[in-house]
């Protein structure tokens, strides 16, 4: 049976195309950005793949978000009550328990994820650290089946 996640992070997941690693002509500030942001996503569906093959992959959207409103952050997320950007996408899998770990359905998606590096940009909030946190303190992805309900 095939199932439907939704991915939510904090890092700019944003996809741009750019995935050739040098821009040797334009050294570009903008050009480095897009490409960025398109390894962190890159990154995350790799990560992904380690247990399944990604499908139906959607591009990431950005919303912003209240860490006293949408709480699946860390827990010491919650004092800051200003909206942040956080970056969403779906995917879908074959196999409905292809992540579970026999205590959550995405605890082998969580401990793969756990310290992945990833690189920081300006657009998402300045406080996170350079890799994927799934602690309750301070995780900064979570996973969630998507219902189109």
């Amino acid at each position: 049976m095939s199932l439907t996640i939704r991915c939510y992070t904090l890092f700019d997941i944003t996809k741009t195309g750019i995935t050739n690693r040098r821009n040797n002509s334009n050294p570009d500030p903008k050009w480095q950005k897009q490409r960025n942001t398109q390894v962190n996503f890159d990154t995350i569906l790799q990560i992904i793949s380690l247990r399944s093959q990604p499908e139906d992959i959607t591009d990431p959207m950005k919303s912003k978000i209240k860490f006293n409103e949408f709480d699946k952050f860390g827990f010491l997320f919650e004092n800051d009550t200003e909206p942040k950007p956080c970056w969403s996408f779906n995917f879908t899998v074959n196999f409905d328990s292809v992540f579970d770990d026999g205590i959550n359905d995405f605890g082998y998606l969580y401990q793969d994820c756990d310290g992945v590096p990833m690189i920081i940009t300006d657009t998402q909030w300045n406080k996170l650290p350079q890799f994927l946190d799934t602690s309750p303190e301070l995780k900064n992805i979570h996973f969630e089946v998507f219902t189109n309900a």
